[in-house]
């Protein structure tokens, strides 16, 4: 392992957390909140801060320990931003995803107390371990990864629905709502994993990951890639018609839809990649 300084190990630690990634997960859940009815002015309680902290650290937690098994494949993929056992002690990586983790589960705790039902620390103990085991048994069974991560984005919106402290009733059209939302972001990172698995063949190959795409012909990926784009960009525009949202919202997903199939029929994954972040921020801007 390279010799590094403290600062620069703790810069590396730093990255290896994907802060960008871990803040947009609390103004995920920060937007939902206030979606779903959750005044702003009640996070000035700090009995309601965890809300926004725990699917944070959950997420910290994930990345480091995702990067800690996945060192074979990212030296292929991304060997700029392969700091693990050289410029980043494995150990250290071990023991603060750890932390992070045990930091969740208490203040997920303190939320149960706070609500009075323990489905909070459950909900955390259960993304924690699907996260945990993720990379070392779940990445390698095709679909079946993809599929487990995307509920765990998914559910940043099943723990806002949590935060109102409301029985769930599917029958009133505010909860419909937040269940077609819920799919539709759970559709729309379905497809950002399939997009990172073509990115990312050579490495997944040569650790011997058994991905998605790597079980599909390259017709197969093309076309389930456009379907896929149709499909989400379809129900994400049906969410802002349902929601009466302003004509603007229905044209933005118009255009993502025309655009984004047109780039994944051409197999522009790169594109794609862009196109799917930005497709979430729509999603999320109109619950706004």
């Amino acid at each position: 392992m390279a010799t590094t300084s403290p600062g620069q190990s703790l810069l590396h630690w730093f990255l290896s957390i994907r802060p960008w990634n871990v803040l947009a997960m609390g103004v995920m859940v920060l937007v939902a909140m206030r979606w779903l009815g959750v005044p702003l002015q009640a996070l000035a309680d700090r009995a309601m801060w965890g809300w926004l902290a725990v699917p944070m650290l959950v997420g910290a937690a994930g990345n480091l320990i995702n990067d800690f098994f996945d060192v074979k494949e990212d030296r292929i993929n991304k060997p700029k931003r392969a700091r693990i056992g050289r410029t980043l002690k494995r150990r250290v990586v071990i023991v603060t995803h750890w932390g992070l983790s045990v930091a969740a589960l208490c203040w997920s705790g303190a939320l149960a107390s706070h609500l009075g039902s323990s489905w909070p620390i459950v909900f955390t103990a259960a993304l924690s371990v699907v996260l945990y085991i993720y990379s070392p048994m779940l990445k390698g069974r095709g679909i079946v990864g993809n599929l487990a991560v995307s509920v765990c984005v998914a559910a940043l919106l099943v723990w806002a629905r949590m935060a109102t402290g409301r029985p769930l009733d599917l029958t009133g059209n505010a909860d419909q709502m937040w269940l077609l939302a819920t799919v539709t972001l759970w559709g729309l990172n379905l497809t950002r994993e399939w997009v990172k698995d073509l990115q990312d063949l050579e490495g997944d190959r040569a650790a011997g990951h058994r991905t998605w795409a790597s079980e599909l012909t390259p017709r197969q990926n093309q076309g389930g890639l456009a379907v896929n784009v149709v499909v989400w960009s379809a129900l994400g525009g049906t969410c802002a018609w349902l929601e009466g949202a302003h004509v603007a919202w229905l044209a933005s997903w118009a255009v993502l839809l025309v655009v984004g199939t047109v780039r994944a029929w051409q197999q522009n994954v790169v594109f794609v990649s862009a196109w799917l972040k930005v497709a979430m921020a729509v999603l999320f801007a109109q619950m706004w």
